[in-house]
């Protein structure tokens, strides 16, 4: 469970009114003193009401002063900073991570099986040859614990004779689960298992980190010998930078022999190498340094205990309010009891009582906030779009943002406009919410002369509702807004020469303008077709089926075609390794090759 530290206040200034009761009370004093002064004690039952003489309750007294207090509470605003991941609002934990993933040749030892069928098929869908070995069990556990995250800023170290980072931390969980996808133990040439090299490396990048919540996750298979003095020094380390680490091991006590890539088993002084596990000096460091260690387990009890019950329960760093995508506003829990003391200390018994019973029935009724939404109707109606956007606005949700989205758009903001459509586009709750979100954004993008944007938006709503004429006609004018922005802004390559430019496959004479098709081009790129083929006479058939025209291909254009596929490309490996090689962590130890 994640603690309250991020807890905001929207307007602090207001917790001024918890100090009403305490000049009260200091009021109460002075002008009791002053009516004891007023005669002698002998002559005071005569001379002053007795109500105004005698001492308050103490227990009234104190739920006076408990309302005020949460009267006080409630106007400073407390809310908690929320992340929106899949349209629903979670609480944000703010906190930097290191991932320190084991790549050595003993993580493709084969001594433990993959977490399920289900699993085991994602990942055969993922890679062209699974194996159930340590390390691809540690990718599948770590792409598993992604939906866990609650906005921690995590990067990805990996290590084996050497250490590298494979990403900076970052709140984006599609880079973390790309650069999960990218781990390999070919990125690193350096064999052994470098764990004080990784773990130096690890605190380094932590101490460059902004904010003080921070913690490492060290996936490894806790190999028996790994854990040297060097290891162990750097462990202090962290233990003084009071960095926590939380290790999951990946191995078995029972082992399994470590595979070469060339083939074969690792051996030593001619027997074969068995890679145990030895769990005690990692249970050790997770202990020093306030982590927890878990070994992998099918079902959920490791995450539970590493990350659910250990990293989510440390403290977090503030969130900034403009760094915030929501808030879980809580001065209800405040005000409600607040109105209660008030009416208990203020009303007599019997309308307290007949008021408990009226509240009690009304919250058992599903209420909604008509109020906000009436305001921002009336202003609407009266044509105060300004102010129909911001009440609009702050209702929030689905409905909110659609009615702050027009708004906008009748002051011709149109840029507001789009951010408030996308926003109700992502707040949908059902398809014909999400059709009427994307229409209104397809508008408002036509307006801001987006016409690509605008096409797309409406040619989507026409996919969900095939027979909505006002989409269909909206299309077509942003197609010919798209004709037209094309015919005006033609295309020119950098390829000049003495009878024009090259641009895509067409020879375009100096001067002329590119020509436009009213349709989009069906050829496939690097093809050229002949519309009027020749006869085996000499003539030429006007009006020739398409299907009988042959496509005639340029070997120039081909060749083309295959250099800039060669380019485009994406192959990171030869990069990432490259990249591990910046952060290499040399010394002289002498490590066994796995």
């Amino acid at each position: 469970m994640i603690e309250l530290q991020p807890l905001h206040w929207r307007e602090p200034l207001w917790l001024g009114l918890a100090a009403v009761p305490l000049l009260f009370g200091v009021w109460r004093r002075r002008r009791r003193a002053r009516l004891l002064r007023y005669a002698d004690a002998a002559l005071l039952p005569w001379a002053v009401v007795p109500s105004a003489a005698k001492q308050e309750n103490p227990l009234r007294t104190l739920a006076h002063a408990l309302a005020w207090l949460l009267l006080a509470l409630a106007a400073a605003g407390p809310r908690l900073p929320l992340d929106v991941q899949d349209d629903q609002p979670v609480p944000r934990h703010l906190l930097t991570m290191m991932v320190v993933l084991d790549i050595s040749a003993s993580m493709r030892a084969t001594d433990i099986a993959p977490q399920g069928g289900l699993d085991f098929l994602r990942a055969s869908a993922r890679e062209k040859s699974y194996a159930p070995d340590r390390f691809s069990r540690a990718r599948l556990e770590l792409l598993d614990w992604l939906p866990r995250l609650h906005g921690e800023r995590v990067g990805l170290i990996v290590y084996a004779g050497e250490a590298g980072v494979l990403l900076p931390p970052t709140d984006d969980p599609a880079l973390l689960r790309r650069a999960i996808d990218q781990a390999n133990p070919s990125l690193i040439e350096a064999q052994g298992t470098n764990l004080a090299g990784a773990l130096a490396l690890t605190r380094a990048q932590l101490l460059a980190a902004p904010g003080q919540a921070k913690t490492i996750l060290l996936v490894t298979d806790a190999e028996d010998g790994s854990f040297d003095a060097a290891a162990e020094t750097a462990g202090a380390a962290l233990r003084k930078a009071r960095v926590p680490v939380f290790v999951l091991a990946m191995g078995s006590e029972v082992g399994a022999p470590v595979p070469l890539p060339d083939g074969g088993f690792a051996e030593r002084d001619g027997a074969q190498v068995l890679s145990r596990m030895d769990a005690s000096p990692y249970r050790e460091l997770a202990r020093a340094t306030g982590g927890r260690f878990a070994g992998a387990s099918d079902g959920d009890a490791d995450w539970l205990a590493l990350y659910d019950h250990g990293i989510a329960s440390l403290p977090g760093d503030p969130v900034a309010p403009e760094h915030a995508n929501a808030w879980h506003e809580l001065y209800a829990w405040c005000l409600a009891p607040a109105l209660a003391l008030f009416m208990a200390v203020s009303l007599p018994r019997r309308v307290v009582v007949f008021i408990a019973l009226v509240v009690s029935g009304a919250s058992a009724m599903p209420t909604h906030a008509l109020a906000d939404e009436a305001a921002a109707w009336q202003a609407w109606q009266q044509r105060h779009y300004a102010r129909a956007q911001t009440l609009y606005s702050q209702i929030g949700g689905y409905t909110g943002r659609m009615g702050a989205g027009a708004a906008a758009w009748r002051q011709a903001d149109y840029a507001a406009a789009v951010r408030h459509f996308g926003a109700a586009l992502l707040l949908a709750e059902n398809d014909r919410q999400r059709a009427d979100a994307l229409y209104d954004l397809g508008n408002a993008l036509y307006a801001r002369r987006q016409w690509q944007a605008a096409f797309e938006a409406f040619e989507t709503v026409l996919r969900m509702r095939p027979g909505d004429a006002r989409a269909r006609a909206n299309l077509q004018q942003a197609w010919q807004q798209l004709r037209r922005q094309r015919a005006e802004t033609p295309m020119h390559s950098d390829l000049g020469g003495r009878r024009g430019f090259l641009a895509e496959g067409r020879i375009q004479p100096d001067g002329q303008p590119a020509n436009l098709s009213d349709e989009p081009e069906s050829g496939p790129a690097g093809m050229q077709l002949d519309r009027n083929p020749a006869t085996a006479s000499g003539t030429r058939m006007g009006g020739a089926p398409a299907a009988r025209q042959a496509p005639m291909v340029d070997p120039r254009l081909a060749l083309s075609g295959l250099a800039k596929l060669e380019r485009l490309d994406d192959r990171p490996a030869a990069m990432l390794k490259n990249l591990l090689k910046q952060d290499a962590r040399h010394d002289d130890t002498e490590r066994p090759p796995w």
